[in-house]
């Protein structure tokens, strides 16, 4: 199955290099926008990887969603990093996880412009285009920091800079990507140590956590718990070497 779910999900990135704008529609929440191109790639994915998988449920960002069960499920972001793409920003990903029991044994993400496919399976490690991957060893005064500005969310605002001016201080410097699920992947090869949000939905951080794990990282949710797959919240992810000290930052501007 797995050569197959990858010759989907490349396909479906075809859509964002074609670059058919020709909707965008305003969401909840400040600057939240949906396109003609997520629609068509998340319709695109539902036929394509329910079909490989018969009997699989399928959740969504761009569709009224069911309670996450024990069944097999597929937890889709068909564009991740929606904005970038209507600025033609090209820095945007196709996000796919399969669960079983509620948790993540199956993670691709997709960068169609790089052409990196970050991949991994529970227990099996986490690959870049086959090449095995793991996060850094570098201390958290020489880490850099991928921030979420949760910008769809006002309120948080002011927690969310605090914080990221808290680590800009305290470590290397910061980073700001417009994507958590590349944010994720780019922490499991190396390329950063931290990342935050304080509030992602399931198909923001599902693919993306299970690779940060394999890679030898830590994802988390305040205060410091174990992840829930079926809820939105903050996340934490860190390296091993800068997670003790990024989690006590991430505590003290994160609401439980």
């Amino acid at each position: 199955m797995k050569e197959e779910l990858i010759r989907i999900v490349k396909d479906a990135g075809e859509f964002f290099l074609e670059r058919q704008l020709t909707s965008v529609t305003s969401k909840e929440g400040h600057a939240n926008y949906v396109t003609n191109i997520d629609c068509k790639v998340q319709a695109f994915l539902e036929e394509k990887l329910c079909g490989l998988l018969p009997g699989s449920k399928f959740i969504g960002e761009e569709k009224e969603n069911r309670a996450l069960t024990d069944e097999p499920t597929w937890i889709v972001d068909p564009l991740d990093g929606t904005t970038n793409m209507i600025h033609d920003y090209h820095f945007s990903a196709v996000s796919v996880a399969l669960c079983r029991q509620k948790k993540p044994v199956t993670g691709l993400i997709w960068q169609p412009y790089s052409k990196e496919l970050f991949y991994a399976e529970a227990g099996s490690g986490a690959f870049l285009n086959d090449r095995p991957i793991r996060v850094s060893d570098r201390p958290f005064r020489e880490a850099l920091v991928a921030v979420g500005t949760a910008p769809y969310y006002e309120e948080l605002e002011d927690a969310g800079m605090d914080m990221a001016k808290e680590f800009l201080h305290r470590c290397a410097d910061i980073r700001r990507s417009g994507s958590a699920a590349l944010d994720l992947a780019n922490l499991a090869c190396g390329r950063h140590e931290v990342f935050y949000e304080l509030r992602l939905k399931p198909w923001d951080y599902a693919a993306g956590s299970l690779i940060v794990q394999e890679a030898g990282g830590c994802v988390l949710m305040p205060p410091g718990q174990e992840m829930d797959y079926d809820r939105s919240a903050a996340i934490l992810a860190a390296s091993p070497a800068c997670l003790e000290q990024a989690l006590e930052v991430f505590m003290r501007y994160c609401p439980a």
